[in-house]
């Protein structure tokens, strides 16, 4: 009797959404063993995909002549490390995402670069030798003791105002990191591409440029591979980037600095899975043993907290020895005001007369301006002259925006307008602009100053290839005279010769009533803030913010720069709430095109919740079925489901049972950014 050829059964994650409510390894044939992690191409039902392999085992009698499908090939043996296996295990299992899904981030297309189109990376100039100041030297001793007892594995927020040398603690604490260690890696977060050519300038001054390597989705295919391949071997020694780069094939991992802590973009709230960066990266930080820096001068809420509680390690550094920025809080309303004996006349524009005259102060002395506002475009939104009717997207229930070419566009979707749109209600073709944006904002700027250099960047804008290196350059080269833009430029943006900064208006930052509106505001402002009176500067700088609500305490405390103030006010609210830290959120969405259909379905889930939430104690709450605020998106409509937890413990198994069975109409979104 002949001997069989001896196979192997296979365990493979398709790369796919496998529904939660079943099992996301399949079983497959092959002649020889495969090791785990490798990228394998696989039959899934009616097609071929890609999958990882969890392991191998030798194959044995099956009853009932039941087959297993052959492995297809093997891709990459070995593509996948053991570390991020486990890290795509964890986001899989804390934001009930499919491990097939989860584990898509992790595969980056294998293409190779184009010649040519190789990152380049600035040149070195002759960097000053920068000393450190006696807090930063300390913070920087406390980073690299040994770890605290009873402190998650060596995390450190590192709080300073604006200015306060923050990067120069981390560049430190990789340079000795560096000595100690020659094959160290290390990680360094932003929340914004805008950010990344600075943060490679720094970078590339302080280490050898070869060894520093960029992951942003900006980068063409060819080149992200290549980056990736650098990180996996070893020859890349310092990565910078966006959320992505948590996914990356780090071989030696010793150090993660998450700079801007507090910057909502690390958290992924369009896709599954809906992770967020910042609690990724900690799980990866355990998981190498390596320390974490989380950077900012505005802290969440929930970080603060922490570092109070003795849960992670506060290491605080104070402003340099400069003269305070000098912080104007401007009352909108009182500029239009006319004086009764006729000599102040009212005020109309948007600059404020404070404002206006800053920035002609500003160009005078050759000095820049930055000018933060909270919208694109050249309005809010657009009424109808006949019926007062809001121009809305057809596909979205969102108002259009008016842009300066002319058409009306939505910020949702990709929809335009004619050149002469027409109101839905009236069918009138002449609407009123309301309110201002980036390119309202620019244009004024352009009528009060005709001579002044002025550019605008926003995420329209930031879109256009190389706009936002060309942005950097020329405002870095003291080209662009005034700088207008969105939070973009709030974060990070380091150049001495800011003398100016103008927050146009401050209470747009509040315009959407959720939990985290008035954290977010307050750090916009104050980020804005601190663009101004930068270290090597040779004056304190200027700041004016415009309000119509002066009084309101978050706009009071950004302009005092008091973080102290604002944080005792809302870690109140948030305690009597059950709010992160004090609880936990899961937003539950429902979306079809079919209203009564995702009538019918949140209902029904909801009622199972209820089911599971009465056996547990104590209560979890649930709020809904409700419309979301924007409960119209891209032609799908809306419904969710609010769980508030009054802890940050795991999510209890009766609810992960309901959770795991929704169809793939429902979005489950856990540590939400908003819930309004």
């Amino acid at each position: 009797m002949e001997n069989k050829p001896k196979k192997f059964i296979i365990d493979v994650i398709p790369l796919a959404r496998i529904p939660l409510s079943r099992g996301q390894a399949f079983s497959y044939l092959h002649h020889e063993e495969i090791p785990a992690g490798s990228l394998v191409s696989i039959p899934l039902f009616r097609r071929t995909i890609q999958g990882i392999v969890l392991g191998s085992r030798s194959d044995f009698e099956r009853l009932g002549n039941f087959k297993l499908k052959n492995v297809i090939s093997v891709q990459a043996e070995n593509f996948l490390t053991e570390k991020q296996l486990e890290l795509a295990k964890f986001i899989s299992q804390h934001y009930v995402s499919p491990l097939g899904i989860s584990l898509k981030h992790f595969i980056p297309k294998i293409v190779k670069e184009r010649k040519g189109l190789r990152i380049k990376n600035p040149e070195v100039g002759n960097r000053k030798q920068v000393t450190l100041t006696k807090e930063q030297q300390e913070a920087v001793e406390k980073i690299l003791s040994p770890i605290t007892p009873n402190l998650k594995p060596e995390t450190f927020l590192l709080h300073g105002p604006a200015s306060s040398g923050k990067t120069e603690v981390y560049l430190e604490t990789i340079s000795r990191i560096k000595k100690k260690d020659p094959q160290a890696q290390f990680l360094i977060l932003l929340p914004e591409l805008t950010l990344t050519p600075q943060a490679l300038e720094r970078y590339s001054a302080k280490f050898k440029p070869e060894e520093i390597v960029i992951l942003t989705s900006k980068i063409s295919k060819g080149s992200f591979y290549t980056q990736w391949e650098k990180i996996r071997s070893g020859e890349a020694k310092i990565v910078i980037g966006t959320r992505m780069s948590v996914f990356a094939p780090f071989a030696s991992l010793k150090l993660i600095v998450i700079d801007e802590e507090q910057d909502i973009s690390f958290k992924q709230w369009d896709m599954n899975p809906r992770y967020d960066a910042r609690a990724v990266a900690e799980k990866l930080s355990e998981i190498f043993k390596a320390k974490l820096i989380l950077g900012t001068a505005t802290p969440r809420i929930e970080t603060y907290h922490q570092a109070l509680n003795k849960e992670i390690d506060l290491v605080e550094i104070p402003k340099f020895d400069l003269k305070p920025t000098d912080i104007e809080l401007v009352d909108m309303r009182k500029e239009k005001w006319t004086s009764f004996d006729g000599k102040k006349k009212a005020n109309y524009s948007f600059l404020s007369t404070s404002l206006q005259n800053e920035i002609g102060y500003a160009l005078r002395n050759k000095l820049q301006t930055v000018l933060f506002i909270n919208h694109q475009g050249m309005s809010s939104f657009s009424t109808c002259a006949k019926c007062k009717a809001v121009l809305l997207c057809p596909k979205c229930d969102r108002a259009l925006v008016y842009d300066k070419s002319g058409e009306y566009k939505c910020l949702h979707c990709s929809y335009k307008s004619d050149i002469f749109p027409r109101c839905k209600e009236c069918g009138g073709s002449e609407f009123k602009n309301v309110g201002f944006g980036t390119h309202s904002v620019e244009r004024e700027v352009r009528k009060f100053f005709p001579g002044a250099n002025t550019a605008t960047i926003d995420t329209t804008s930031s879109k256009k290839p190389g706009y936002q290196q060309k942005i950097y350059d020329g405002f870095s080269q003291r080209k662009i005279d005034v700088l207008v833009g969105t939070q973009m430029i709030t974060k990070n943006w380091d150049f001495p010769n800011v003398g100016l900064v103008g927050v146009i208006t401050a209470d747009s930052l509040f315009s959407f009533p959720d939990f985290l509106t008035d954290e977010q505001a307050f750090s916009h402002i104050m980020q804005a803030v601190g663009r101004t009176g930068r270290i090597g500067s040779k004056f304190p700088g200027k700041a004016i913010v415009q309000t119509f609500d002066p009084s309101r305490l978050a706009i009071q405390a950004a302009a005092e720069m008091d973080y102290a103030k604002f944080y005792k006010k809302e870690i109140v609210l948030r305690e009597d709430l059950s709010l992160p830290p004090f609880g936990k959120l899961i937003k539950l969405v429902c979306q079809h095109a079919d209203a009564g259909k995702i009538e019918k379905e949140s209902g029904k889930i909801f009622k199972e919740l209820e089911t599971a939430v009465s056996a547990i104690s104590p209560k979890p709450r649930l709020i809904g079925p409700i419309d979301p605020l924007v409960s119209n998106v891209r032609g799908k409509r809306k419904k969710q489901i609010i769980l508030k937890f009054p802890s940050q413990k795991e999510i209890p198994l009766g609810i992960r049972k309901v959770l795991e069975k929704l169809s793939s109409d429902w979005v489950i979104d856990v540590d939400p950014i908003q819930i309004a």
